[in-house]
């Protein structure tokens, strides 16, 4: 069975509540906040021919249960006691892309799991029956769940779907090959500003996938305008982290003229489109603007700690989204951005969305 430090990451996730019986809550730093904590009741598994299993995390040791609540094993706590530190180590000094973990394994089959990560058409990587601590009742929530271990995750993966298309006016149309034709590790940014010292200016057009535009609609009505500035901005090498780009949202001369908006109100929209991203919309679906994880968000870091964002810390979570992280390039081959085309006798440029964790 071989999978991703990501992938591992959600079983060692798993591992670590049902040794821990509970996750620490996360400030906006990724710091443990001491004196909160979510007590997990249960872990509800769906394995391989959609076979759900609960792991029952009581205080005399751990009952698998099948979809029925049946008994299927019990395990002592001291049977598991350690055994996510060893498998953590494994993850954090694998050396390939993709690997085997025999020890992680052999758990599996003690435990009666068959699959390492939830099914990837779920927004949620982890369901579980919590101690609700406003109500003091249990509550069951999915929870997404991100790894820091190894290279930084993902928020917001690259594809055609996240494309922003360009119109490019007052360019000498005899420059089109001339400015495909530069290469080398900052093409793009090259291209565009190549695009832009020849007297071509670019417009927001659209979004290559309408139900894109669609969702970022929801969190306001000209939302997609404020993506494609920033997207610009990125691509002409002004700044990267997200925090950088809303100040240049507030300092552009056209925006501040068309819009009024203060620096807080791009923040406010930048952290829910964040939040969206993490907790319920993608970008080829038409998103009816509900979170599919309801619990929140789990990060694994890189020393090992599990921390949770519950959506009853809201603000902290919309913090931590927006103070780490940052715009990234991916491929533009395999995307299909960074060239300028013809359509309909008009030129156009397509930029891309990516967004990373910061390291």
């Amino acid at each position: 069975m071989k999978a991703n430090k990501g992938e591992w990451s959600e079983f060692y996730v798993f591992l670590k509540i049902l040794e821990d019986k509970k996750l620490f809550a996360a400030d906006k730093n990724l710091e443990i906040i001491d004196n909160k904590f979510f007590i997990f009741k249960e872990i509800i598994r769906n394995e391989t021919n959609r076979e759900t299993k609960i792991f029952d995390l009581r205080e005399s040791g751990i009952y698998i249960l099948d979809s029925k609540r049946n008994i299927l094993k019990q395990l002592k706590d001291n049977e598991i006691k350690g055994k996510s530190l060893k498998i953590f180590e494994k993850i954090k000094n694998a050396k390939t892309t993709t690997f085997d973990l025999p020890e992680a394994e052999t758990l599996m089959q003690e435990l009666l799991c068959t699959q390492i990560k939830a099914d990837n058409s779920k927004k949620s990587d982890i369901d579980g029956v919590i101690c609700d601590r406003v109500s003091n009742k249990k509550e069951s929530l999915g929870f997404s769940i991100k790894s820091m271990v190894g290279s930084a995750s993902t928020l917001l993966n690259a594809g055609k779907t996240t494309n922003f298309i360009y119109e490019i006016t007052n360019l000498d149309v005899n420059r089109i090959d001339e400015i495909n034709s530069i290469d080398g590790r900052s093409k793009i940014q090259d291209r565009l500003k190549s695009i832009l010292e020849n007297g071509g200016v670019l417009n927001f057009d659209k979004t290559s996938k309408k139900e894109f535009e669609s969702n970022l609609r929801k969190i306001d009505t000209v939302f997609p305008i404020f993506i494609a500035q920033m997207l610009q901005d990125f691509f002409t090498g002004a700044a990267n982290k997200i925090t950088d780009l809303v100040e240049l949202l507030e300092n552009n001369e056209y925006l501040k003229k068309t819009f009024k908006l203060l620096k807080s109100d791009y923040e406010y929209k930048i952290k829910n489109f964040l939040v969206s991203v993490a907790l319920g919309m993608v970008p080829g679906k038409i998103w009816d603007g509900f979170t599919k994880a309801h619990g929140g968000y789990i990060v694994v870091k890189n020393n090992g700690d599990v921390l949770c964002y519950h959506l009853y810390d809201r603000d902290e979570f919309l913090s931590y989204l927006y103070e780490n992280t940052k715009f990234e390039s991916a491929s533009s081959s395999r995307h299909d951005y960074g060239k300028i085309y013809q359509k309909n006798k008009k030129m156009y440029f397509n930029l891309n969305l990516q967004i990373r964790f910061l390291k």
